[in-house]
């Protein structure tokens, strides 16, 4: 389980490759200088793939979305984070995926909402979580590319 939930790198937002996707289809509309500190990005390897996990606050995901002028999903009342996770193989992004995701809090409780396949030039799996408490979460996705399972993850650590 350790080698499936190694964490490779932590990076902003501006050099996460949500950000380089969104700076080639947005240009200058976008006020990058607002935007490049509102997520973290993670980046794990799962048999082959490459998943990068976007994750920030709801306010900072929807000033992101506002600051490149698209609209944005409304989280529930219980959720406090948006993540959205790109799947490659390749580098040719995964878009027919079946996805799972699972939160785990850093008291055990595990949250697993419904993903939904974000089609837009991102071409991400996305969900909102309930991740109130400081400490370390595990975020695991399980996926299925074909007839072929997938499992991979990182840990967020909220402080």
């Amino acid at each position: 389980m350790e080698k499936v939930l190694l964490a490779i790198a932590a990076g902003i937002i501006i050099n996460s490759p949500a950000m380089a996707e969104m700076k080639r289809n947005h240009g200058s509309t976008a006020k990058m200088e607002d935007v490049k500190h509102q997520m973290e990005t993670l980046e794990a390897k799962a048999d082959g793939f490459d998943v990068s996990f976007d994750i920030s606050t709801h306010n900072e995901y929807q000033m992101m979305m506002k600051a490149m002028k698209m609209g944005f999903m409304k989280p529930t009342a219980d959720t406090t984070h948006h993540i959205a996770v790109s799947i490659k193989k390749g580098g040719i992004k995964v878009e027919d995926a079946a996805v799972n995701m699972k939160v785990i809090s850093p008291d055990g409780k595990e949250d697993t909402p419904m993903l939904t396949y974000n089609p837009d030039m991102m071409a991400q799996y996305v969900g909102h979580f309930n991740m109130r408490e400081k400490g370390k979460y595990q975020v695991i996705i399980l996926f299925k590319v074909g007839e072929d399972t997938h499992q991979g993850g990182v840990y967020y650590e909220i402080k």
